[in-house]
Order: structure tokens, then C-alpha cells, then sequence
């Protein structure tokens, strides 16, 4: 929105998270965020988990003779004052370079740029919050000046990758892949749109605390420390990615479901390589790893796979139609619920039997406590990043 009296522009922005099937982890160009490797990644709805951005920029009479973009910019997170980063000043940048006319007379002013921020959910706990709140600010921005009908989906995917790597993959919906390239030619694009594929994502909350080691930080120690890092980025990762793409044009849950998690484990394997190690995760972490190897042991098959980004929080992922069996399998063992055990397995589909029984209560006796397991959100597939025109 632009009021061309007062010379002031407003726009908002609603942006998701993302969990990365192939992940990503390291950077060739720090400054450019080039990654080491593509990775693909599935975008989530915004019902629940998203940041919302408003921005607010307001000419002075002063001109930016030098160019040195030494603007006034404010962040409040929630309401509270937060810190500009380099990052945030380099998006804005990007934007003021483009040969556009609005982008060239900004870039000629001293600016006032208010960015006004509301994130749901915990911040650097591993829930992609960092990608969430990039994407929207790039949105936000594009509204603000009127570019939504001028600058490619591609070209705002590649300015967010500035704010933050894998916030070029919440740009777009559905099922996306982040190409590696080189400088400006590292982008994100869609694979699939988010109704290709009726993927369901459980995201268990078992910690909302600030992580340890950064992600950033913890990026640069495995790339410097880890053999096995080299070993991912040399031969591992373009493996799964070719198998992923396989499955997912086939949609071939089964072994979509391995890849992911084999994927998942390599990265952490990776970052405990590290020197110092580093471990993002903690024992109910490994408690519903164990519960997913048990529960698709005793289907037959693959039926739900899980993936944990840079935190402790895991991220289920499965077919829509066996979500029931998810859902039961979990508020049981979790003890959510009362169900006796002779009802879980009718509401699992598996056969009533000693050897099943055993599987089950080995896997209740390693179960945390309740207390311990904070929040279950459900997501679909989402649609990307959107502007809120108001």
C-alpha cells in the first residue's frame, strides 16, 4: 500500500515453516548463502505456526548521497525491541538495487523502516523459525513497494536466501528444492504444488528452549571438524536426493519414508562427528525415533517417517489416510490416553499377538514422561508465503 502524500508504503506478509527431507548443512559462501548441497523440503500450512511481518517504510528529505543505506531500522519480535541483523539490512539492500523506479528513489533517501514482526511458535528451537520470519519479511517488502506483479517468485527466493538459507524454500507451497548454483543463480523452486501429494506432518514438540549451539555455528564446526560431513556432501546426499525424486514422482511412500529418515540420521550422525560434538537432540527424541521404527516394523512397511531439523523436535511425516494410526499409536504410548492395549491394536490394524504385545511394552517402559512431550500440532501441506492485503 502506498499513500504518495505523506510518501509512506505498508505491506504484510504471513510466512510458514518448512522441514527439510534432504537437509541442508553448511555453507560454500557465507556471505551469499550459497549451500554445500541442494535439499528438498516440504512447506507447512500457516493454521497454527507462522510468522506474520508488517513493514512500514517512510521516506525523509534527506538524501543517501553516498549510498551507504545507513537507515533507520527498528525490529520488534512479539512486541519486544530485537536487533537488526546484517542479514536483515542486506534484503533491503537487495531490494534497492534492483533498476526498478520506486527501488531507485528509495535507494537515493534515507529511510524510517519499522518491521513489525509476530512469530507462534518457539524460536530457535529447530522449528525452521529463522525461515519462517525471512520469507515474510520478503514478502512483506515486495508488497510494500508494489513488486508482487513485477519480480519473479524466483527472484524473491533468491533475496530471502539472503535473510536466511532455507527461508528461500517458505517462499513457495508444496514440495520445493533449494539448487545450490553459484552466487545469484542459487534459488528455490517447487517441485510439487501442496495438493500433488496428501502428506500429513506431525510436529512433536519435547522442547521450546533456545538451542545450545546455533545453527550457523554449528554449520561451520561440522564443515570444518567432521569426516563424515565430507562423506555426506561428497556421495551421500546426491544419493538421496536421486532416490527422493524418485519416490516422490512415483509417490512411493514406503521408501520416501526410509530415505527421509536415513537422511535425517546421517545428519546428526554429522553433527555429533563434529569437534566439539554437537547433539541437537535428547532422549524423548530417541524415544520417537524408536516408536517409529517399532510402529512400521509392525505394519509391514513404511507408513509414517520422521526428520528432526537443527533441535530436538521431531517431525512426522505420513499419508493422510493412515493419520488415525499415527494419532493412536502415539497418544498411547505417550499415555495420552487410556486405550487398553487390546484396542490399540484395533485401531492400529495389527494383529493381536504375543510377540507384538512384548514390542510394545518394551518401547512404554523407555517412555519419558508425560510432562516431557509439550505439544502434538498437526500441518498439511501449505501454499507458501502470502501477502495480507488489508
Amino acid at each position: 500500500m502506498k499513500n504518495s502524500k505523506e510518501k509512506i508504503f505498508i505491506g504484510k506478509a504471513r510466512g510458514p515453516i518448512n522441514i527439510a527431507l534432504i537437509k541442508y548443512w553448511g555453507k560454500e559462501d557465507e556471505e551469499l548463502i550459497i549451500p554445500l548441497n541442494n535439499s528438498i523440503s516440504l512447506t507447512l500450512d500457516t493454521n497454527t505456526f507462522y510468522t506474520e511481518t508488517k513493514v512500514t517504510i517512510e521516506l525523509s528529505d534527506n538524501k543517501n548521497n553516498d549510498s551507504s543505506l545507513q537507515n533507520n531500522i527498528t525490529l520488534t519480535i512479539n512486541g519486544k525491541p530485537s536487533n537488526v541483523t546484517k542479514r536483515i539490512r542486506n534484503i533491503f539492500k537487495k531490494f534497492f538495487s534492483f533498476d526498478i523506479p520506486i527501488c531507485k528513489e528509495l535507494a537515493s533517501t534515507i529511510l524510517n523502516i519499522k518491521i513489525e514482526s509476530i512469530n507462534t511458535f518457539p524460536i530457535a528451537s529447530g522449528c525452521a523459525s529463522s525461515a519462517s520470519s525471512m520469507a515474510a519479511l520478503v514478502l512483506a517488502i515486495t508488497s510494500a513497494l508494489k513488486l508482487e506483479n513485477i519480480l519473479p517468485k524466483k527472484e524473491l527466493t533468491k533475496i530471502a536466501r539472503l535473510g536466511s538459507g532455507s527461508a528461500c524454500r517458505s517462499i513457495l507451497g508444496g514440495i520445493c528444492e533449494w539448487v545450490k548454483g553459484t552466487g545469484d543463480c542459487s534459488y528455490a523452486e517447487q517441485l510439487y504444488d501442496n495438493n500433488y501429494w496428501n502428506l500429513g506432518v506431525k510436529l512433536i514438540i519435547v522442547n521450546q528452549k533456545e538451542k545450545d549451539v546455533s545453527s550457523s555455528v554449528g554449520m561451520k564446526i561440522t564443515k570444518e571438524t567432521s569426516e563424515l560431513f565430507k562423506y555426506r556432501i561428497n556421495y551421500v546426499v546426491s544419493k538421496n536426493l536421486e532416490a527422493l525424486k524418485k519416490n516422490l514422482k512415483e509417490k512411493d511412500f514406503n521408501n520416501f519414508a526410509e530415505i527421509v529418515i536415513k537422511d535425517s540420521n546421517n545428519f546428526h550422525a554429522c553433527c555429533r562427528d563434529s569437534y566439539p560434538s554437537i547433539n541437537y537432540l535428547n532422549e524423548e527424541s530417541d524415544f520417537i525415533m524408536k516408536g517409529i521404527m517399532i510402529l512400521n516394523k509392525l505394519k509391514g512397511n513404511n507408513i509414517c517417517a520422521y526428520s528432526f531439523d537443527a533441535g530436538s523436535n521431531a517431525f512426522l511425516i505420513y499419508e493422510m489416510n493412515n493419520k488415525n494410526i499415527i494419532d493412536n499409536f502415539f497418544n498411547y504410548i505417550f499415555d495420552f490416553d487410556h486405550t487398553e492395549i487390546s484396542d490399540l491394536f484395533k485401531n492400529i490394524q495389527i494383529e493381536n499377538n504375543e510377540n507384538n504385545i512384548n514390542e510394545i511394552n518394551k518401547l512404554k517402559e523407555r517412555r519419558p514422561l508425560k510432562e516431557k512431550i509439550l505439544n502434538q500440532i498437526d500441518f498439511i501441506l501449505g501454499e507458501g508465503t502470502k501477502i495480507i492485503y488489508e
